[in-house]
């Protein structure tokens, strides 16, 4: 009987303990085959997923659990001199249950390096396989769809194409996707348009946008033009952003509405000469006069109409600047769209960008919920500025870039919008001196300044007061028949240099007779001026005194006139009501 050293034998189980031990820790599925293919251990990952325990599978062969590949049988592997690095095989559990290993072996030698067995370590890649499958049937519908669509589609990375469906390659005139991949995307746009592509690659990246477009000029493989229209998306690629733009073809898009546009622009010229043909004008929409001056007006607003470019209209205050840029809307092709009036001296600065682009909810303080600004209130339409010349430089910029391009973002938002604009503005200030002032941006001024009109003062056309007063009187009559005014009433109008132009007519007329009950007497054949202290205010009063009192004196006659309806005593002392209320306050009435 041979004789064991006992320590040889604690050290052997010691050795055999630490790897049995170290076989169930591992998470792996662990079987050692002996070199016939018998199975001598079976961790319990095995168990686990195979539903045998190591006791009922021990001295099997491995072949009787799952089919194995001749040449992973150990002894074949030993007599052949390795083993596979890697093979896969499907496992039939105990309970009926299919998976997928994936087995990775080795052999293990004896003290005298000999290949006695062979280690299996396996992972179950069933769900792997599933999402593999899975993905690239994906991929096969996502290609199938991409290269079915009849839109050309691209994915541009860092400006380089790094996909193409046929249909893009085949609108750039290559004969295959693989020709265009690689290449510089801005070196298919025609050089005109390199610049602004280049911007609106850039603006849809910063701002991660969603369906912006480009309409521009492309170049085909032999140099060819054509026109397209491209919206982009941004998405996710190999961990970066990247560009999926879609481009069709819409040259003859483009050359239809070029020719419906000439047309459109034949037909507003022969209507700007048939209207200029009917010869002296007596009105045009709700200005009135037939004076040269006002003939030149009309017919600027008559070719202001007849286009679609961006006016300013010049003149002081009450001669009518908000008729003029109505007239034109109403004559040009966006009548039947939306004109929006805005009062920009009236905007405070803190507000003005939110008041013309919009706001989300929760951009600024007090923005409780989501509003449209101007841009989109007037979008296909007109949108009259009175008073630009009271806009700050910082708006101006923003302005300038919504009226050339046409986007604007509303504040608190990231998304640009589209609105299709006409611009008319209005100013009773000098634009070259505020330029020189550094008061406005010259590009903004030369932007919003294509055709210029220029409003004459009322003294500058008296000929045309009879027609105003006349026009007046027959619309604050109120049904009761109005005597015509007589020569000396008219002269005295006609003498008058009106600071405040028909604006100024108008309230006096409207003054007059509610005020008087067309009694023209007592307003134009009052007393010359002198220095008499007023009825009614002592001479040993302080000029504030005198004047707080004289003030009273005549709030007082119009309400009593007017039967104290402040809203017309208002419209006669041509103030509003909140100055009327804050003087009779003051007053004590």
């Amino acid at each position: 009987m041979p004789y064991h050293n006992p320590n040889d034998i604690e050290t052997l189980q010691k050795e055999h303990h630490f790897i049995s031990a170290v076989l169930e820790m591992a998470g792996a599925l662990v079987i050692v085959l002996d070199r016939n293919g018998r199975i001598v251990q079976f961790n319990r990952a095995c168990e686990e997923i195979s539903g045998y325990t190591c006791d009922e599978v021990r001295g099997k062969y491995i072949s009787d659990l799952f089919p194995v590949p001749e040449e992973m049988i150990p002894v074949k592997a030993i007599a052949a001199g390795r083993f596979p690095d890697l093979h896969e095989s499907y496992w039939i559990a105990k309970d009926g249950n299919v998976c997928l290993i994936a087995w990775s072996n080795t052999a293990l030698s004896d003290g005298e390096g000999n290949a006695e067995y062979a280690i299996w370590v396996g992972l179950d890649i069933t769900e792997r396989k599933k999402m593999e499958e899975e993905l690239r049937a994906g991929e096969e519908r996502y290609r199938a769809l991409i290269e079915n669509v009849k839109e050309g589609v691209a994915l541009i990375q860092d400006e380089t194409l790094m996909f193409a469906n046929e249909a893009f390659s085949g609108l750039f005139g290559y004969d295959s996707s693989a020709e265009i991949i690689g290449k510089n995307i801005i070196s298919l746009v025609g050089q005109h348009f390199e610049p602004r592509f280049t911007e609106y690659l850039n603006t849809a990246l910063g701002k991660r946008s969603w369906g912006l477009s480009f309409r521009g000029r492309c170049l085909t493989k032999t140099g060819r033009e054509f026109w397209a229209e491209k919206l982009s998306s941004v998405i996710s690629y190999k961990g970066k952003p990247a560009i999926l733009l879609t481009v069709r073809d819409i040259t003859e898009n483009m050359l239809w509405e070029q020719t419906i546009k000439q047309e459109a622009e034949y037909f507003r010229s022969e209507n700007v000469k048939l209207k200029s043909s009917i010869g002296e004008r007596y009105r045009l929409g709700d200005m009135i006069g037939k004076s040269p001056a006002m003939q030149k007006v009309y017919e600027l607003i008559l070719k202001a109409a007849s286009t679609d470019a961006n006016v300013i209209i010049f003149g002081k205050s009450g001669t009518g600047k908000e008729l003029a840029a109505r007239a034109i809307h109403d004559m040009s092709d966006r009548s039947d769209k939306a004109f929006i009036a805005v009062n920009c001296g009236a905007i405070p600065e803190n507000l003005i960008e939110s008041e013309f682009f919009g706001h989300r909810k929760g951009a600024f303080t007090g923005a409780y919920t989501d509003k449209h600004g101007y841009f989109h209130s007037a979008d296909q339409g007109t949108l009259f500025l009175d008073e630009v010349s009271d806009i700050g430089l910082n708006m101006q910029v923003k302005l300038l870039r919504a009226i050339e391009g046409g986007n604007y973002t509303p504040v608190g938002d990231t998304r640009p919008r589209k609105a299709y604009v006409r611009i008319i503005t209005a100013m009773n200030k000098d634009p070259l001196e505020m330029v020189n002032k550094g008061l406005m941006r010259e590009d903004f001024f030369y932007r919003i300044g294509v055709i210029p009109i220029t409003l004459p003062d009322l003294k500058d056309r008296r000929e045309d007061i009879p027609l105003l007063a006349e026009h007046f009187l027959r619309l604050y009559q109120n049904d009761v028949k109005i005597q015509p005014i007589c020569q000396k009433m008219m002269d005295r109008l006609l003498n008058y240099d009106w600071p405040g132009n028909v604006r100024e007519l108008q309230n006096v007329l409207q003054r007059f007779l509610t005020v008087n009950s067309l009694d023209f007497m007592n307003i134009f054949y009052d007393s010359p001026p002198s220095a008499a202290v007023p009825d009614g205010v002592s001479e040993h009063l302080n000029l504030k005194e005198a004047l707080e009192k004289f003030e009273k004196k005549v709030i007082l006659h119009t309400l009593e006139t007017v039967r104290w309806n402040k809203t017309k005593a208002a419209s006669v002392l041509d103030i509003s009501r909140r100055s009327l209320f804050r003087r009779m306050k003051k007053l004590g009435l």
